[in-house]
């Protein structure tokens, strides 16, 4: 199902108030996903709201993920897609079910880190600041979010040692996605400096931009968490590290250090 959120879109160019597609109630296209009836919501009822690209004005009705309910809107009279219905009976009928559910997994690598705002988090951001969910969800969680069209502004600037985003990663525990703060994972544990080695960022591939860099135990096995079965070898990359920058052990945890100012 979490694969299959494929946009649906009409042929016809000419103005049709009943849509492009025609032969079910809701005049949306293919009859074959209409009967929701239970379990999950049919892929149609996902879609976005979509005017089409005429000018016409035709009262229609489409189902909301983020409301989880039928809502009224203005179709156009050609194109859109097979989220509109001619009724609110119609709509109600076709989108019974359940939303996907997108935290779902089997392997690290099926999760992925999202802001749960429309915009990205900004340092200096904590875990209340994402979600992890299935990648195959993503499409489906901006419609739940309901977002498009928000302009987001640029991020505050902040110094290397300023910046927390980097410590989050997603990973699969249990079948289910979550959020992994790194800082508080065997993954940062130590008893002394020499334990400690910077990274840059957590990726599967390490990065080579010089931000975002975290200090994790020289034995930590970052791989399993973050990256896919299969997984080939990395680009070439030499990590720049902020200069004088260190891995130190602090308080039981691996930490980057900068020199101290005059």
């Amino acid at each position: 199902m979490l694969t299959s959120l494929l946009l649906a879109a009409g042929c016809s160019g000419k103005v049709d108030p009943a849509g492009s597609g025609g032969g079910d109630p809701g005049g949306g296209g293919s009859s074959a996903e209409t009967g929701g009836g239970g379990g999950e919501l049919p892929v149609r009822c996902l879609l976005p709201a979509d005017p089409g690209r005429c000018d016409a004005a035709f009262p229609k009705y489409r189902y909301d993920p983020a409301a989880g309910a039928c809502r009224e809107f203005t179709y156009g009279g050609c194109e859109g897609n097979e989220n509109r219905f001619d009724s609110l009976a119609a709509c109600e009928e076709a989108c019974r079910g359940e939303l996907p559910d997108i935290g779902v997994c089997n392997a690290p690598s099926d999760c992925i880190l999202v802001s749960r705002g429309c915009c990205g988090a900004c340092d200096t951001a904590n875990a209340e600041n994402f979600r992890a969910i299935n990648r195959a969800g993503t499409r489906l969680n901006e419609i739940i979010q309901g977002c498009g069209g928000v302009a987001c502004g640029a991020c505050p600037e902040v110094t290397e040692a300023e910046r927390t985003t980097q410590y989050f990663t997603a990973t699969c525990e249990a079948g289910r996605c979550v959020v992994l703060d790194v800082r508080e994972s065997p993954l940062t544990e130590c008893t002394v400096d020499s334990d400690c080695a910077l990274r840059d960022g957590l990726g599967c591939c390490e990065g080579c931009d010089g931000t975002g860099i975290v200090a994790l135990n020289q034995s930590a096995e970052l791989d399993a968490l973050v990256c896919p079965a299969g997984m080939g070898a990395c680009p070439p990359c030499a990590p720049v590290f902020p200069d004088g920058m260190t891995a130190v052990c602090s308080s039981g945890r691996c930490q980057p250090q900068m020199p101290a100012t005059p």
